[in-house]
């Protein structure tokens, strides 16, 4: 069995077959499934479809994408819907994201670097206040999504790195923060050299497996949409790097993500 801890099922990609969708994946071994939203109405959309079907979870939050629609308000109603649907397993997805900053406006960059700070300070205070998981979405902001988790994490809870991009080097880093990491089908790109390089790297008890659905699509179905019922390529291919075998990688990424979230069952 395997848990995709990271997938996007309230995208539009999925609006006119999730459940056959959902059905594939049981099929395949997937145990359960974590949707994550990315701002307040992907947050009542994802807990709607968990709502819905069974084995299927949500984290709730606002992507750095998403960062300006953040206010104290917000916040507060997500975190209430964190705290009065069991269903919610963690925060998030948020973090920090400059792929998209506009590189030639360095005053934006700016601002937008300074708003999606805040969205992600937030989303962790509310993480040790609720004593749930903070899902971290780090893209080409390795060194400052460390620096805010050492600014603001306590180490109490156990959080993720999605779909993880960093090196071997800052796997210890982000280890001794109390971080785990998920790893999707990017493992299975020709080009994963580094990434591969990390997950050797990684303690065994922190590896999670993700889809990031409907993007990130593994080999053989590279540029198609993405479901979760592809996850059996990457714990394959990520049986191969460690040098283990597929039925223990899927009873070790299993047993992790019920142990991060523990509202799992």
């Amino acid at each position: 069995m395997i848990i995709d801890v990271h997938a996007h099922y309230d995208d539009e990609a999925f609006s006119k077959d999730l459940g056959e969708c959902l059905k594939r994946a049981k099929e395949a071994g997937v145990k359960s499934i974590i949707n994550a939203a990315t701002n307040y109405e992907t947050s009542l959309r994802s807990l709607e479809i968990a709502k819905k079907y069974e084995d299927f979870y949500c984290v709730l939050g606002i992507h750095p994408e998403y960062a300006e629609t953040y206010t104290p308000e917000t916040i507060e109603k997500i975190k209430e819907l964190i705290i009065n649907e069991p269903k919610a397993v963690g925060v998030g997805e948020t973090g920090l994201d400059y792929y998209w900053l506009p590189k030639d406006n360095p005053e934006e960059v700016l601002r937008l670097k300074a708003l999606q700070k805040v969205n992600f300070i937030e989303h962790i205070n509310v993480s040790e206040d609720l004593g749930l998981p903070l899902v971290v979405h780090d893209r080409e902001a390795h060194q400052d999504t460390l620096n805010v988790l050492k600014e603001n994490v306590s180490g109490k809870v156990e959080n993720v790195l999605h779909c993880y991009s960093g090196s071997a080097e800052m796997v210890r880093d982000f280890t001794e923060l109390n971080m785990s990491f998920s790893v999707g089908g990017v493992i299975t790109f020709k080009n994963a050299v580094r990434l591969a390089e990390a997950v050797k790297a990684m303690p065994r008890e922190r590896i999670l497996i993700e889809t990031d659905s409907p993007y990130l699509t593994p080999v053989p179905y590279r540029g198609k949409r993405n479901d979760s019922s592809y996850t059996v390529y990457t714990a394959r291919r990520m049986a191969e790097i460690l040098d283990v075998s597929y039925d223990y990688i899927c009873r070790l990424t299993t047993e992790n993500a019920l142990r991060v979230f523990g509202r799992l069952h």
